[in-house]
């Protein structure tokens, strides 16, 4: 597993260099760090890499507008930014920020977020639907969201739209309910990609909106937060 550290700091590059090979120790796998002193240097060599660690505040170009600048090259990389600021979560939702550790850094959620990492790699993060007369695996981070269509729905996903030949409530019960949530009768929404919301509406990372119901916007509220919490915002 080759990892990206991104941080102006050396001392805390090499913090984070140590406890990621005794995370690969415990694990038994192989994990290859390369350190980079800032953004700049990052995006000079951005390729490869299967995690990047980014401090979010460098100078000259700091990790949320790294981050941008990666996104805009098509680097679909995973990045955990490394903050001292909890507040920070909601301005990386546009470049799909896997996760957030605080400063200064916890072994053990480093090894959670890692285990997670892990996790996401297995087949159990894959939905299998029948398309015709083929079925198809599609990766669960890459569902935005389904919509009702008549007795059928429409699922988007980052690539394409799918006509899918069962009802959006059969959909539902597919999804892991901690990862995707019915905001409206019509709409079957991922927590993943959503960059903003309204008391009526969210917004996705490809700048489509679903609506929210009245009678979801307290649960969608709650069920929102505890997604941020389990999925990116590994606290201290």
């Amino acid at each position: 597993m080759k990892i990206a550290i991104c941080d102006d700091e050396m001392p805390m590059r090499a913090m984070l260099r140590r406890s990621l090979e005794a995370y690969a120790q415990q694990r038994k796998i192989i994990i290859l760090c390369t350190e980079f002193r800032n953004g700049s240097d990052l995006l000079r060599n951005p390729d490869g890499y299967d995690m990047i660690f980014m401090d979010y505040q460098m100078p000259d170009i700091d990790g949320l507008e790294t981050a941008k600048a990666l996104r805009r090259q098509n680097i679909d990389t995973p990045i955990i930014f490394l903050t001292s600021y909890q507040h920070i979560v909601f301005d990386t939702f546009a470049v799909n920020a896997y996760r957030f550790l605080v400063k200064p850094i916890d072994a053990e959620k480093l090894a959670e977020a890692m285990d997670h990492y892990l996790l996401d790699q297995s087949n159990d993060q894959y939905l299998i639907i029948k398309d015709g007369d083929t079925n198809r695996r599609l990766r669960l981070d890459d569902v935005i969201y389904a919509e009702a269509s008549d007795k059928y729905c429409y699922i988007r996903t980052m690539e394409e739209g799918i006509l899918y030949r069962q009802t959006l409530s059969e959909l539902e019960s597919m999804l892991p309910q901690d990862r995707f949530f019915r905001s409206h009768r019509a709409y079957l929404i991922g927590f993943r990609h959503i960059i903003s919301h309204t008391e009526t509406e969210v917004t996705f990372d490809n700048q489509e909106k679903a609506l929210i119901s009245k009678t979801k916007r307290t649960p969608f509220r709650k069920a929102f937060q505890d997604y941020i919490k389990r999925y990116h915002f590994a606290e201290r």
